[in-house]
């Protein structure tokens, strides 16, 4: 039923039937040249025809149906003689019906055909050309009326069908978008993740050397002291001897510790440039956010190592926080410097326009910054993101420079 509802589809067929039976009685009731049993057998041919065509789904069977009706209508023509009045009113209903049933091309030689024979009908029957002529311009103007109908209720179809496909394409689309949200934050998840277990391996890795190094001399040292009461007891070399092996086990510590903490400065902070730009491929490589580096306002790379801590840490913040919260694609920083500053500007491309909200990780990077001597803010950047501008002093202090050497 091609999506029409039953009322509907029975209503399209019982109107025409309506009709058909209504002008069948009215043409009985007058007496006419047409035997009234063949004239009540075409209409029941013709209204057997309306409830059957909707069934047929071959174009060629329906045209078959048409054409045998038209023949069958033209035979009743011929035997009413003069009296022509019912088989012209079949004629239009058939050519209006196959306006409406038949594809558009078809229908339109159909009805050509019809309109033809109709005039050679009236000729040989002796019709006035006033007669000819206004039977063709009345069948013309049915036809046009009628195929113009047609084409707006099939545009008026195909404008519903393409709307219900554009919505149904954009609950598709919506549908997409939402997944597409929803792994855009798993991922953002899984790289905040991934960036912490990197931090959480090295800290094992530090963890696992300090225990296996330092530990076993402490633990060394510890039972050389538990015995050495008993040994200034029974021998005086001994004692000695067993105090220059503990000294020699505790420098050796020391100097252990020393290595781990060069070692953990080396790795993240004290080679300037090199440690942030490993620490943007990392990040780049882990979270899919894009870090642009600019570094042509920098007129040297060699920073003191307060300096290149609080950067690399600061940086580090900034880029978890992004990854975290920003919902941004694109991040960028800009370092320069003069005689006496390092300036750093963190810029990212997310939906951020103006309402800040200091958890602990900016907290943490004002703080941080406020401890090496430098200012942190944070701004608004046009049309959408967050700025963070940082500026470091360059010469350390007598205090940091003693804490650096010891």
């Amino acid at each position: 039923m091609n999506g029409q509802t039953p009322a509907r589809h029975y209503y399209k067929k019982l109107v025409p039937s309506l009709i058909l039976i209504l002008n069948c009685i009215q043409f009985l009731s007058h007496p006419t040249k047409a035997d009234p049993i063949l004239l009540a057998f075409v209409f029941a041919v013709y209204l057997a025809f309306i409830w059957i065509i909707p069934y047929v789904a071959s174009t060629a069977v329906s045209l078959s149906i048409f054409v045998g009706l038209w023949i069958l209508t033209v035979f009743l023509w011929a035997v009413s003689g003069q009296e022509q009045s019912a088989a012209y009113f079949l004629i239009v209903f058939l050519m209006i019906y196959a306006a409406f049933r038949l594809p558009s091309r078809l229908s339109l030689i159909f009805t050509a055909c019809l309109i033809g024979g109709n005039i050679l009908l009236l000729s040989s029957h002796g019709g006035s050309l006033e007669t000819i002529i206004s039977n063709f311009s009345i069948m013309i103007g049915l036809y046009v009326f009628f195929s113009s109908m047609r084409f707006r209720r099939e545009a008026r179809k195909e404008a519903e069908r393409n709307h219900a496909e554009l919505a149904k394409m954009h609950v598709q689309l919506e549908h997409a978008h939402k997944e597409l949200q929803k792994a855009h934050a798993e991922l953002q998840e899984a790289s905040v993740l991934s960036l912490r277990y990197a931090v959480l391996e090295e800290r094992t890795r530090i963890a696992r050397d300090i225990h296996d190094s330092i530990g076993h001399e402490l633990t060394s040292v510890i039972v050389q002291l538990q015995s050495l009461p008993y040994i200034l007891k029974s021998s005086k070399e001994d004692s000695e001897k067993v105090i220059q092996n503990v000294l020699s086990v505790a420098r050796e510590c020391l100097q252990e510790v020393r290595s781990v903490v060069h070692q953990m400065g080396r790795s993240e902070s004290m080679v300037g440039l090199t440690a942030l730009r490993g620490l943007i491929h990392q990040v780049e490589e882990r979270s899919g956010l894009h870090v642009s580096l600019d570094t042509a306002g920098l007129s040297e790379e060699s920073w003191p190592p307060n300096v290149s801590e609080t950067i690399y840490r600061i940086l580090q913040e900034a880029l978890t926080n992004i990854i975290r919260h920003a919902d941004a694609s694109h991040a960028a920083a800009v370092i320069s410097n003069d005689k006496s500053h390092l300036y750093i500007t963190i810029t990212d491309d997310g939906p951020f326009t103006g309402s800040l909200t200091y958890g602990f990780g900016l907290i943490g990077m004002k703080e941080r910054a406020e401890k090496a001597g430098g200012s942190l803010t944070f701004s608004a950047v046009q049309p959408s993101g967050l700025k963070i501008e940082l500026s470091l002093p360059l010469m350390t202090t007598n205090k940091e420079q003693k804490d650096e050497q010891r």
